[in-house]
């Protein structure tokens, strides 16, 4: 992280200092944001690297198949 953090938030906002709270709480969340992006991003690199193979495609398609006749 960088350097954001809960006390700094709490701190600004007892202090209603408006603009410094705001800073730091859109860079927390920012932060928190960039690194569940930067795993999403890992998890379809990794998919998209290992090759499916035809079991598990089969198993997709019938559950696929499954959800559809449910409806």
């Amino acid at each position: 992280m960088s350097g954001f953090s809960t006390r700094n938030i709490v701190d600004y906002a007892m202090d209603a200092d408006a603009v410094n709270f705001r800073s730091e709480l859109y860079g927390a969340i920012h932060d928190k944001v960039t690194a569940h992006i930067e795993a999403a991003k890992q998890v379809v690199a990794q998919n998209f690297i290992t090759p499916e193979t035809e079991e598990s495609a089969e198993e997709t398609v019938d559950s696929e198949q499954a959800e559809q006749s449910e409806e």
